[in-house]
């Protein structure tokens, strides 16, 4: 196992910066995914920490040791591409053999390799066939045991399950996760999706043009965002706006759910930005007793073991809600939001 540290990385292309200056520790066997939209950096970021791009400034250390200027050949690096990148001439045996020949690894030691790694992968019986004869999924698990065979120090996926269905990134996504587990390698994962990261990882890093936006646990990220941007970006969110003012001592935000208690120390009168997942608003009947927000249902999209709502208050505003299918509202319908207090996360002031 390898820790990567990252230092002050960036890649300047003559038109602005794909990365500046980002800094990141990936610990001895850690599983962190760069995560953002298409053009934010995180591919140009793994393509440097693989040594298929220069750095323009910056250092990447591997046990300590900076290797910006080592060959990738030398950096003992695994890397899966998104297009899998198979030798369509060769079996999946002389896939997973050649870059273990190009090591002048002995022969007795490549076969007894390919078959444990096959094994790993469950793919064993499978060495004899060419790419072509292999579903998507087993094309991808042979694209990861090659970078496995090698016995990395380091693993880099570069958006591996952008090619695959719905059903089988899902499951491939736990296979992974699984299977580094169990390896204890240390990865580093590139995709834009943002299920795949919060399922996959140990701690996420969000970027944004070229930037760290935040850096933490896939709870953390979802929970507690840094700012108004990773919440809009990692999954649905509700935006509440409301002012601060003081309660017995406490600081609290006037909003349209009523007060809500915050741990930050902001000034009074100060217009604070709060964010509230759809999953941690109550949804009630109108005839419900207790206080509430009334509410008018817009739509309604079931998808099985979920509804989400869109429903607009009194004031104009929509909030998302999203809920379990026991009770089901229809379109029109009047109803009561409830959110406790403890749920509304602040992302600073209203600018």
């Amino acid at each position: 196992m390898t820790e990567v540290s990252i230092e002050k990385l960036t890649k300047d292309y003559g038109q602005g910066l794909a990365v500046n200056g980002i800094s990141i520790k990936i610990a001895e066997g850690e599983f962190i995914s760069l995560l953002g939209p298409s053009g934010c950096g995180k591919t140009t970021t793994l393509k440097m920490i693989a040594g298929f791009e220069d750095a323009t400034h910056g250092a990447i250390r591997f046990d300590g040791r900076d290797v910006v200027h080592m060959p990738v050949e030398k950096r003992d690096i695994g890397m899966v591409f998104q297009n899998y990148a198979l030798f369509p001439h060769m079996t999946v045996e002389k896939n997973l053999a050649f870059g273990l020949e190009m090591r002048r690894i002995p022969k007795g030691e490549i076969r007894t390799r390919i078959s444990e790694v096959l094994d790993m992968v469950q793919l064993a019986g499978y060495a004899d066939r060419y790419p072509r004869q292999l579903s998507g999924g087993q094309q991808q698990r042979v694209a990861l045991a090659r970078a496995l065979v090698i016995e990395p120090k380091i693993l880099l996926l570069d958006e591996p399950l952008a090619n695959l269905d719905a059903k089988l990134r899902e499951e491939m996504r736990i296979f992974i996760r699984d299977l580094q587990r169990r390896v204890g390698i240390t990865t580093v994962y590139v995709t834009h999706d943002q299920a795949e990261a919060m399922t996959m990882s140990d701690r996420v890093v969000v970027m944004f043009s070229g930037r760290i936006a935040q850096i933490g646990t896939p709870s953390d990220i979802y929970e507690r965002p840094a700012n108004l941007e990773v919440a809009e970006f990692v999954g649905q969110v509700n935006i509440v706006h409301g002012k601060v003012g003081k309660a017995a001592g406490r600081t609290v935000v006037s909003t349209v759910f009523g007060e809500v208690e915050v741990a930050d120390d902001y000034a009074d009168d100060t217009e604070l930005v709060l964010a509230l997942r759809p999953e941690a608003v109550e949804l009630l009947p109108i005839s419900s007793k207790g206080a509430g927000v009334p509410a008018k249902v817009l739509s309604s999209y079931y998808s099985g073991s979920l509804v989400d709502y869109r429903l607009q208050l009194a004031d104009g505003a929509v909030v998302n809600v999203q809920t379990f299918p026991r009770i089901r509202f229809a379109d029109g319908e009047e109803v009561l939001l409830r959110a406790p207090s403890d749920r509304f996360w602040p992302l600073g002031s209203a600018a």
